[in-house]
């Protein structure tokens, strides 16, 4: 009769790793959202934004967000998870101060419904990318291909001021976000699936934000979509 010490309680561990991985970057980008919007929601009802609209601000905010988003690679491998979590936190809140000027320029009963809209539509993605048996790198790549092609388009387009469709755009950019978000997290699964103690720590933070970055951006494209809606 084998006894309890003859059993291989590795793969057992290392399912236990990942779950708790997965559960830490999938709280740190909850905890996110939550902290963009109570700010957003701080920011619109004391009126403290219009302090945040003057001046170098608006551009003081864009490069913070930038220069978080594009230092994050290199925090990996020399910052320690504390200044991760706290360069997180702050790309949070400015983003939430950025994102104030959606409360004025649509309806908060379409951002609701766009929030909403928004949270299924990316629990799906989160379930197709986690059960898939497909490798989903080679779509992640092509879509972030056709992202940069489309932010080229649009600043082209803007400098010689030819206008493009608004919902034409929000719809590229939410199939192209549609590929990615499902490619980080099957990234997100299989890099916790490898990785432990420190170095995990480290990884949930980072694809915490990069979760996070492609929630915001589905939001953003679905909100421009039902706000054209309405004004058609």
């Amino acid at each position: 009769m084998p006894h309890y010490s003859d059993y291989d309680y590795s793969s057992f561990s290392g399912v236990s790793d990942q779950r708790k991985g997965l559960l830490k970057t999938y709280t740190w980008m909850f905890f996110g959202i939550l902290l963009t919007a109570l700010t957003s929601f701080l920011m619109y009802t004391t009126g403290l934004y219009y302090y945040f609209c003057v001046g170098p601000m608006p551009l003081l905010l864009v490069l913070v967000q930038f220069g978080i988003a594009f230092g994050f690679s290199g925090a990996m491998r020399s910052a320690t998870s504390t200044t991760m979590k706290v360069l997180f936190i702050i790309f949070a809140v400015t983003m939430g101060i950025s994102l104030t000027s959606i409360g004025i320029v649509y309806q908060l009963g379409t951002i609701f419904i766009a929030f909403l809209v928004s949270a299924v539509y990316f629990l799906c993605l989160v379930a197709i990318g986690m059960t898939t048996k497909r490798d989903l790198s080679s779509i992640g790549t092509i879509c972030i291909a056709g992202l940069l092609a489309l932010i080229v388009t649009q600043v082209v387009l803007m400098l010689f001021r030819v206008g493009m469709s608004t919902r034409l755009i929000s719809i590229i950019g939410l199939l192209l976000f549609t590929g990615i978000t499902a490619w980080d997290v099957q990234r997100t699964n299989q890099i916790m699936a490898n990785t432990s103690g420190m170095t995990q720590e480290k990884f949930a933070i980072f694809m915490a934000l990069e979760l996070y970055l492609d929630f915001i951006n589905i939001f953003l494209y679905i909100l421009r979509l039902l706000g054209s809606n309405n004004r058609n």
